[in-house]
């Protein structure tokens, strides 16, 4: 019996070897089902997952790149309520916190929102159970070393902190690599910033090269929470990332700066237009300010 617990666990977790592959990662470009080991509870709405991978094994996702997971049955109807299924399958792209000298397993941090069909049910999955994820030629962004550019900026908000985290463990990991980094980084309190003792850390042993700006609030004028200041390794922001802000923190514009851009809908829209769209839209705030297509990375 164990033995053939074993044979199906491995079947379950390795993909075959005529399947296609984008890159160099472990998951092919088709549905591929690995086991949920570990879930930790971050903060009041945010869960860090880990999956299983075969012993020794990495994830070896490029940098930067995401996968897609799947939810079976958690498609919504159009227009319909928050538990209208329309009995297909929900897909969303997540980056893992975790780098590629992780083996045996991956970790996702997943953000629950009210209603939100695949963190949801995500977060109703006993340990043991499978979970889908593939990787396709999409899901590849910019890839590191970033050739060409000689300084980086992230703006993000909320759970878009994953992929920015995901380029800045190779920035900050690879020797000799000493360009300028920004990162402005929204969210709704400081209660709310993910992956924020992590960020810390970074900036504390990289003064002077990593420079973090944390932008908090629920309006573009609400006033700075009770106790929100600079501190060594952040300066305390309020409000919305704008216009205002990106002229204050970012690199200017010019063919050596590479800006990433991840967030919700809204924040593309305001910033640079769709995500699917590589060129930057008329009237979004970075085309304003003179950034072109090439210095704009959409994750």
């Amino acid at each position: 019996f164990s033995e053939v617990s074993f044979l199906l666990q491995q079947l379950t977790i390795t993909p075959a070897h005529h399947m296609e592959y984008a890159s160099t990662c472990f998951f092919p470009t088709s549905w591929v089902g690995v086991e949920l080991l570990e879930v930790k509870e971050y903060n009041y709405d945010s869960t860090v997952y880990a999956f299983k991978l075969p012993e020794g094994k990495s994830l070896e996702l490029p940098v930067c790149a995401c996968l897609l997971l799947r939810a079976p049955g958690r498609g919504r109807k159009e227009g319909g309520g928050k538990d209208d299924w329309d009995g297909s399958d929900a897909i969303r792209p997540y980056t893992p916190i975790s780098d590629n000298s992780m083996l045996g397993k991956f970790e996702l941090l997943v953000k629950r929102y009210d209603g939100g069909a695949v963190s949801q049910w995500l977060h109703g999955l006993e340990i043991g159970c499978s979970v889908e994820f593939k990787h396709i030629k999409f899901n590849i962004k910019s890839q590191y070393p970033f050739e060409g550019k000689t300084e980086i900026c992230f703006i993000c908000a909320g759970t878009g902190i994953t992929p920015m985290y995901q380029a800045l463990w190779k920035l900050l990991g690879t020797e000799g690599d000493q360009r300028p980094i920004t990162l402005l980084y929204g969210n709704k309190s400081p209660e709310d910033i993910l992956l924020k003792d992590e960020l810390d850390k970074w900036a504390a042993n990289n003064p002077g090269r990593l420079k973090i700006i944390h932008v908090v609030g629920n309006k573009p004028d609400d006033p700075p929470p009770p106790g929100w200041v600079d501190t060594p390794t952040y300066t305390a922001s309020t409000g919305w990332i704008d216009k205002e802000k990106i002229v204050k923190y970012a690199p200017k514009p010019d063919q050596g700066v590479l800006v990433f851009v991840c967030g919700l809908p809204p924040m593309y829209e305001a910033l640079c237009g769709p995500r699917t769209e590589k060129e930057l839209r008329e009237g979004s705030v970075l085309k304003c300010l003179g950034y072109t297509a090439e210095m704009v990375a959409k994750m």
